[in-house]
C-alpha cells in the first residue's frame, strides 16, 4: 500500500508539475501574441507613415507635387473614358518674397499652413485633391467639372484666402494676403493629342497672366484652341 501511495503522490506531483508546465507554455505563447500583436501594429503605422510621406507635402500636409500629377494622369484617363470634363485651378499667394523678407521664412511657412488648411475647406468633395504644387504655389484638381464651375469655385477660393486677413507686406498693394488664381478646363478625347499636362501649361499660363496683372483675379484658360490660352478675367 505503501508503494501505491508513493506512486499516487509521484503522480499527482507529475501532474502538477505538468499543468504548471502547460501554464508557462500558455502564458508565454500569449505573450508573444501579444508582442506579435503590438509588432504589426507598429509595422502598419510605420507603412502608413511612409506611404503619407510619399505622397503629403511636410509642411502643408497637402497632396505634394508627385502625388498631384499621379493623380491628374488617373483622372484624366478617366475623364477621357467617361467623357466628362476635368478642370485645374492653379494658385499662387501674391508677393509672397515680399512677405518672407519682411516677416521671415517662418512667418511665410506659417501662412502657406493657413492657405492649405483654407484651400481643404473650401475644396470639400471627396474626388477632388488639393496639392502643394511649388513653393507658394498651389494646384487643385475638380473632377467631373466643367470650366464655369471651376471658375465659379476660383472665385471662391480667391474670396476665401482674402478673408483670412493675413497682414500682407509692407510692398504689397493690398493690407491683407492675397492670392492670383487661374483655372483650366478640358473634355479628354480619345482622338485629341491634348494631354493632361496641356492643361497644367493652360492654367499655369493664366496664372502667369492673372500675377502681371496686379494678382488677386481669377483668369480661365479655355484648353483646345489653337495659339494662347483664351483668358476671360474675374478682378
Amino acid at each position: 500500500m505503501a508503494g501505491v501511495a508513493a506512486l499516487v503522490g509521484g503522480l499527482s506531483v507529475f501532474g502538477i508539475w505538468a499543468w504548471a508546465s502547460r501554464r508557462r507554455v500558455s502564458i508565454r505563447a500569449a505573450d508573444l501574441e501579444r508582442t506579435l500583436e503590438v509588432r504589426t501594429t507598429e509595422l502598419e503605422s510605420a507603412r502608413l507613415q511612409l506611404q503619407r510621406m510619399s505622397t503629403e507635402d511636410p509642411l502643408t500636409a497637402v497632396a505634394n507635387h508627385e502625388q498631384f500629377l499621379e493623380f491628374l494622369e488617373r483622372e484624366w484617363r478617366r475623364s477621357r473614358r467617361d467623357g466628362l470634363p476635368l478642370s485645374l485651378i492653379f494658385i499662387d499667394i501674391d508677393h509672397f518674397r515680399a512677405y518672407n523678407r519682411q516677416f521671415g521664412r517662418k512667418a511665410g511657412d506659417d501662412v502657406l499652413k493657413h492657405v492649405s488648411r483654407a484651400l481643404a475647406t473650401l475644396v470639400g468633395r471627396p474626388g477632388d485633391l488639393v496639392a502643394r504644387y511649388h513653393r507658394d504655389e498651389f494646384a487643385i484638381v475638380l473632377a467631373s467639372t466643367d470650366g464655369p464651375g471651376a471658375f465659379n469655385i476660383s472665385e471662391q477660393i480667391r474670396q476665401g484666402l482674402e478673408a483670412l486677413q493675413l497682414p500682407a507686406a509692407k510692398d504689397a498693394p493690398a493690407t491683407v494676403v492675397t492670392a492670383s488664381v487661374a483655372t483650366s478646363t478640358a473634355i479628354p478625347q480619345r482622338e485629341s493629342a491634348w494631354e493632361e499636362l496641356d492643361l497644367i501649361k493652360a492654367a499655369r499660363h493664366a496664372l502667369r497672366e492673372a500675377r502681371a496683372a496686379g494678382g488677386n483675379r481669377v483668369l480661365r484658360a479655355n484648353l483646345g484652341m489653337a495659339g494662347p490660352p483664351e483668358l476671360v478675367g474675374l478682378h
